[in-house]
């Protein structure tokens, strides 16, 4: 029978999922390698611990690895807690529904927990199970020549009223007392995060400037412009501290006065005023 990675521990934060993973590499304390039968299934209870190796291409040559861990059991939704996933246990597993895939193995819980006449025990809410998980990015020594990592899991089981009365790995020798090492274990939620704000980023960027068509370089712009202001006859435009040449001006043609005024004119300048 395949035994729990721990048995009566609770898990306080990550820096104890991670203490118990670097326990697991030196091969301290044991891994689930193979799914649990029904006899492992029917012997979960609060306080057991199972770290297990997901299965990927590292995994397939040395025959260790599960696709996904199955206990049987009916779970709530999720929720997450300082990068651990936590799940309720339903009182109804399979939803009385004798088609559901967990519904075999829901009979069998039903009957381990019934009484001598006969009558299933009705759980509280604090009487039920939750589960405990959490994964990361594995770097041992022996993978890194390769650039291979592996992903690593923890799933803990606890209940309410027992949570108070389990133990912790401080009390646990070569475990608790043992600091890990940097860059062995990285949390698998935090790198997804951190590849959520990188693609949300690039969807955020400012959009490129609208170019031409190549099929159509000679499309005129349609941007509205404000009109130019009117320009004099052999002047270009000028700023207000410009000045015009002397010679353009020289040049310019005097408008034709007034024939009156004209007359009127000479008679001032010949009086001598």
């Amino acid at each position: 029978m395949q035994q729990p990675t721990l048995q009566n521990i609770r898990i306080r934060s990550t820096h104890d999922a991670h203490k118990i993973f670097y326990a697991v590499a030196r091969r301290v304390l044991p891994m689930t390698t193979r799914r649990l039968d029904a006899e492992e299934r029917r012997a979960i209870c609060s306080g057991n611990v199972y770290i297990w190796e997901e299965r990927c291409a590292n995994s397939e040559a040395t025959g260790m690895g599960m696709e996904r861990w199955t206990d049987g059991m009916g779970w709530g939704p999720s929720r997450v807690r300082d990068e651990f996933l936590f799940y309720h246990q339903r009182e109804n597993e399979a939803n009385d529904d004798p088609s559901h895939p967990s519904a075999g193995w829901a009979n069998i819980m039903r009957k381990r927990d019934t009484r001598p006449g006969g009558h299933p025990y009705s759980r509280t809410d604090t009487e039920r199970l939750i589960k405990q998980t959490y994964s990361v990015h594995v770097y041992l020594p022996e993978d890194r020549p390769r650039n291979a990592t592996r992903k690593w899991h923890l799933t803990a089981y606890f209940s309410q009223t027992t949570l108070d009365s389990l133990s912790t790995i401080d009390e646990i020798l070569g475990v608790g007392d043992v600091m890990v090492p940097d860059g062995w274990f990285k949390s698998a939620r935090a790198s997804k995060a951190k590849r959520a704000e990188t693609s949300s980023g690039d969807e955020l960027a400012p959009p490129p400037r609208a170019r031409a068509s190549p099929s159509s370089p000679s499309t005129p712009s349609r941007t509205t412009r404000a009109p130019s202001p009117p320009r004099r006859h052999g002047l270009g435009p000028r700023g207000p501290r410009d000045l015009v040449p002397l010679d353009v001006l020289q040049g310019l043609a005097r408008p034709v006065r007034n024939p009156v005024d004209e007359q009127f004119l000479r008679r001032f300048a010949s009086s001598g005023v």
